[in-house]
């Protein structure tokens, strides 16, 4: 049977079935899974907890998966390499094109592969919830929020398809807030309601595109090379799948064999005490008290110190600073916080009224470059990183709008 599979950090689902985890025996679960429900293939989704959906503007510059991982790297909560992101190009609007990106933490992809190993279960695609209900708003060119409320309770704010933000712990005026001054709004956007069965996951997953060239589908990979990390069993552990009474039967044997070898050993020690305390070996090794044993002093250890990262040469780096604020002197106000930071090679300009700020950059640019640039606009409301083109002459383009926060 061909189903999909709900992953949260603590349940497991299938349907309307779900399966208790810690975290830890995904693969235990799994195989459970495939026991009771009788599945042979499926497709996994990723609750929110456990992924991250970022929407990024592509710019006019050529997009490869390279180039968007240096990019993504610097807004990540969690290190990702290339096996645990994947990223599609969308249009939302006539020659308006964006990066949507996927992110998981690499430890649980390898936990994850290694459960679809043992349990045996072919899975053909990976992909995150966002991405699933944000497609709800696909045709429609204004910003919608889909509400959904069944094994999380989630908000998505999406345009034609593409997830802006994906959240659970925001009240619905500050997700309109936000929709408002990110997307330039007069009004608050188009809501979306899911209650419980109303969204058909199944139907919904089982529609996505799974192969095809990188840039057209979003679909993390299985690792194929991961092994079992080797884990001592815990002493009074409760297991809980069936063919474990083999494993704590075994523990037992080999625990009664290593009382029979401890209590060989000890005699074994008793015995040679003796038979030292006969020879007069103790007076040799221990002197008397009115003997001073000779102490060789122990070697002073150096403790070895891992050098901290060498912070980048913000020198090396040009900035360009443009005013869309509305607000006179904003840019050079802007220059000489940059300035304080260390670049020393940052030019001012104007550019035409916008509400968000944006930040444009190279995909190459070291994370603490890009860390010091938003620290520079952190009052300022600034939109998802953009890529430059190739043909623009700075390394950072930085641009001022009216959103401020609050």
């Amino acid at each position: 049977m061909k189903t999909v599979i709900y992953i949260t950090k603590n349940k497991v689902w299938v349907g309307e079935i779900f399966f208790e985890w810690d975290g830890q025996d995904l693969d235990r679960v799994l195989i459970e899974v495939k026991k009771q429900v009788k599945i042979s293939e499926a497709r996994v989704v990723l609750g929110n907890d456990l992924s991250i959906v970022v929407a990024i503007r592509a710019g006019d510059v050529l997009i490869n998966r390279e180039n968007v991982l240096n990019l993504v790297r610097s807004w990540m909560p969690f290190p990702i390499d290339n096996d645990c992101f994947d990223w599609k190009e969308m249009e939302i609007a006539y020659k308006e094109k964006w990066l949507q990106v996927i992110a998981v933490e690499k430890e649980f992809l390898e936990k994850l592969s290694l459960a679809v190993k043992k349990s045996g279960v072919r899975v053909e695609m990976v992909t995150a919830i966002g991405v699933v209900l944000g497609a709800k708003t696909q045709g429609r060119e204004s910003p919608v929020v889909v509400k959904w409320d069944d094994k999380e309770k989630l908000s998505v704010l999406a345009v034609n398809g593409l997830v802006d933000q994906v959240t659970s712990d925001i009240n619905d005026e500050d997700m309109m807030t936000y929709a408002k001054q990110k997307w330039g709004l007069a009004v608050n956007p188009e809501e979306i309601v899911f209650k419980g069965r109303e969204f058909d996951l199944i139907r919904s997953v089982m529609s996505e595109k799974t192969k095809g060239d990188d840039e057209l589908v979003l679909n993390l990979p299985i690792l194929k090379d991961v092994t079992e990390k080797k884990e001592k069993l815990a002493e009074g552990s409760v297991l809980d799948f069936e063919g474990e009474k083999d494993v704590v039967e075994t523990v037992k044997k080999k625990t009664s064999k290593l009382w029979v070898y401890l209590l060989m050993l000890f005699l074994a020690l008793v015995a040679g005490a003796l038979t030292m305390y006969k020879t007069g070996i103790f007076e040799q090794v221990w002197p008397k008290d009115n003997e001073v044993a000779e102490v060789t002093p122990a070697p002073t250890l150096t403790p070895e110190i891992t050098p901290e990262p060498t912070p980048s040469d913000l020198t090396m780096y040009s900035v360009q600073v443009l005013n869309g604020s509305g607000v006179t002197g904003e840019a050079a106000r802007i220059r000489e916080v940059l300035l304080g930071f260390g670049f020393d090679n940052v030019d001012v300009g104007n550019f035409e009224a916008t509400t968000e700020g944006q930040i444009l950059t190279r995909g190459d640019l070291p994370k603490d470059v890009m860390t010091f640039a938003q620290e520079s606009v952190s009052d300022y409301i600034i939109g998802d990183p953009i890529l430059l083109a190739d043909d623009v002459d700075y390394d950072l383009v930085i641009i001022l709008g009216t959103g401020r926060n609050l």
